[in-house]
């Protein structure tokens, strides 16, 4: 018997399977019997059809086979396609809350940027074990209470590699009351009016990053610089001066291109990748450069590839440059700043942090800082310029030559002379 083999791409690569590798058995008769038959695979993976005999005639034949390959490549286009979500069996489910969510308009609105770990918030709920030994995701969405979601938030904080997630637990409740209020809206009849994950008590730890000093930022820059790491010492100095997020500096969203482009060759291209805003920074003025330091060190700084900051390996083979893992790098540094005896807070983020604080030492306005930071609004601007003893030096300084320029006596004058009137008119 002849066998007829399903095609991928139809009728024309099935002639030419036809046409080379045919496979036969004669039957009693002395004929030629023809079949068709999907693949194992397609077996596999749930294939309605089955094989089919086809009869002698080989025209016949090829015209069924043809037939029923357009069959099958309809069924394995209708099985990679997505399907109704509200027709599956977790249908009202936490799990199919979740993803309803992740299909709606509200999702459309978190950035490219936070969406892993949205997602791995959404993990770590869905994935967390119950008494009866399933998940939680399995769960219909009407049996999560208050009651539960206090116990969740309690374990969700016991970590494996350190003592307490407080911050990840607090993302998972806050992500998982933002899913369930979006979807309420839509499946009114199907989850919940009141959101369990609202009202949840959630624990806030005191500390805050401790800004690096503009000594400590460039400090830390010469102890990777010992340390061998040429390219990772440029991002203390990036994050200090630009203020840019140092993941985006690490996972090489910062390029060659960026600095120095042709069409604005005295100026550095920022994109905070949070926000999505554009910052174009001027290099220099006509009083001389902005960041004297940086520039110079970039262009000395080898160029291994089209990101700014990777990661040279090293070795007999020649291989090429990659960017730095995220944990890699903390890592490093830790090490680099031990070595140097710096002190524990100094991180790439605390340099960031650094560098807006010197904004508002500088006396810059809100604008100004926003201009500079990439920040949309005053109030996640003011998070990052923290208060320092420079700017209550200014402050006072500002309001002792207030007093001392007679604003002050002005002021009572006029203040006696409005109560004067006062008292008259009464």
């Amino acid at each position: 018997m002849k066998t007829l083999s399903p095609s991928v791409c139809g009728e024309t690569i099935l002639r030419e399977v036809l046409g080379s590798e045919e496979m036969e058995k004669r039957l009693k008769d002395g004929g030629i019997g023809y079949y068709w038959s999907p693949n194992k695979r397609d077996y596999a993976n749930g294939c309605p059809m089955r094989r089919e005999a086809l009869g002698t005639n080989y025209a016949i034949a090829i015209e069924r086979a043809g037939l029923l390959n357009r069959h099958l490549d309809a069924w394995r286009k209708g099985r990679d396609a997505p399907k109704d979500l509200d027709l599956t069996p977790d249908f009202g489910s936490l799990r199919w809350l979740v993803e309803r969510y992740k299909r709606s308009r509200a999702w459309e609105k978190v950035s490219e940027r936070s969406r892993p770990e949205y997602e791995r918030a959404f993990k770590l709920v869905l994935d967390y074990p119950t008494k009866t030994g399933g998940t939680l995701g399995r769960l219909p969405a009407n049996s999560m209470s208050g009651r539960a979601a206090d116990k969740l938030y309690v374990g969700l904080q016991k970590g494996k590699r350190v003592e307490r997630r407080g911050r990840q637990a607090n993302i998972c409740i806050v992500r998982m009351a933002r899913a369930w209020d979006t979807v309420q809206r839509l499946y009114p009849k199907v989850v919940p009016a009141e959101n369990p994950f609202r009202g949840v008590e959630l624990d806030h730890g005191k500390g805050t990053t401790r800004p690096a000093t503009r000594d400590e930022a460039y400090a830390l820059h010469e102890a990777l610089k010992v340390a061998g790491l040429p390219h990772l010492a440029a991002v203390p100095l990036i994050c200090f001066e630009w203020h840019q997020r140092p993941e985006n500096v690490i996972e090489g969203h910062l390029t060659w291109s960026d600095y120095r482009p042709a069409e604005r060759p005295d100026a550095v291209r920022i994109v905070h990748h949070k926000t999505g805003e554009l910052v174009w920074l001027p290099l220099s003025d006509e009083d001389g450069p902005l960041f004297p330091e940086l520039t110079a060190y970039l262009d000395s700084l080898e160029r291994l590839g089209v990101p700014i900051v990777l990661l040279k390996p090293r070795g007999k083979k020649p291989k090429p440059a990659r960017p730095f893992k995220l944990r890699d790098a903390r890592t490093r540094v830790r090490r680099a700043a031990k070595k140097a005896e710096l002190p524990a807070h100094l991180t790439f983020a605390a340099c960031r942090h650094g560098g807006l604080t010197e904004l508002g030492d500088a006396e810059l306005t809100e604008l100004g800082v926003m201009a500079l930071s990439g920040h949309r609004t005053p109030e996640a601007a003011r998070l990052y310029v923290k208060r320092t003893e420079t700017q209550r030096m200014i402050a006072a300084r500002k309001r002792r030559a207030w007093v001392e320029s007679g604003s002050n006596d002005e002021r009572s004058e006029a203040e006696s002379q409005n109560g004067a009137a006062a008292q008259k008119s009464e």
